[in-house]
């Protein structure tokens, strides 16, 4: 959504994640430069996050049980050994819950940089109001977008863990061997 709009983005589409911003291969020193672009963080408390002087953040946040669905399945779906339980479920949900906080303590969410909190369920459930609200808190901190192309990358589905891998059909719809 953010690339469609218009933001630099970092990492390759439809997932915009990269090593750099997730494993062992982060840089604080390029961190702190970047300008005008979006970093998608999946773990920001485990990375060596310095001074960010000119950041915003967007944080994106998801109910803590669909979002340990779709961990469990996304591990599953590429051959983790992961059980699909009860017990299961309950320990990533307590994972998530735990690593809240710290997650938005590292990029400063709450209140050390300028920042907007989102919902995944709300994207879903209502996409113009939120991406248009998205689109507000950019435009503030001097971003030119384009809100009708924002709007049409959002797939209206119920906010449930997904059955599939979006991603992967993404990519094949577009010709893209996963």
């Amino acid at each position: 959504m953010l690339q469609a709009g218009g933001v630099k983005c970092i990492g390759d589409w439809p997932a915009f994640e990269t090593s750099a911003s997730m494993f062992g291969s982060f840089d604080p020193a390029a961190f702190a430069a970047l300008r005008g672009t979006a970093i998608k963080l999946i773990d920001p408390a485990r990375l060596p996050i310095g001074a960010m002087p000119n950041h915003i953040v967007i944080w994106l946040d998801r109910g803590v049980v669909e979002q340990a669905r779709s961990q469990i399945k996304m591990v599953r779906g590429f051959g983790g050994p992961v059980a699909s339980n009860r017990q299961t479920l309950r320990a990533m949900v307590s994972g998530l819950r735990s690593d809240r906080a710290p997650n938005m303590a590292a990029i400063g969410a709450k209140g050390r940089l300028p920042s907007i909190a989102l919902t995944f369920d709300r994207l879903l459930t209502h996409p113009t109001k939120t991406a248009a609200d998205l689109y507000l808190f950019l435009r503030a901190h001097g971003y030119e977008l384009d809100l009708v192309k924002m709007v049409k990358q959002i797939r209206g589905r119920s906010p449930a863990c997904y059955p599939g891998m979006m991603e992967i059909e993404l990519l094949g719809q577009r010709g893209i061997a996963a």
